[in-house]
């Protein structure tokens, strides 16, 4: 799975998610992509996979 900025997670019971990091020289659709460790909008992280390798 590819994910990029501003790309929508699931939400806590409470309030909706959204990546808020992105690569500054890798895009796919003219957004940034995300990578395991980026940030997301709610003070978390991304989490992922290590078998693909970007930015």
């Amino acid at each position: 799975m590819i994910a990029r900025q501003g790309d929508a997670l699931q939400s806590h019971s409470s309030h909706s998610r959204a990546i808020a990091g992105g690569s500054g020289s890798v895009f796919i659709e003219e957004k940034p992509a995300a990578r395991t460790g980026d940030a997301v909008n709610c003070g978390s992280v991304v989490i992922g996979g290590g078998s693909v390798n970007i930015g």
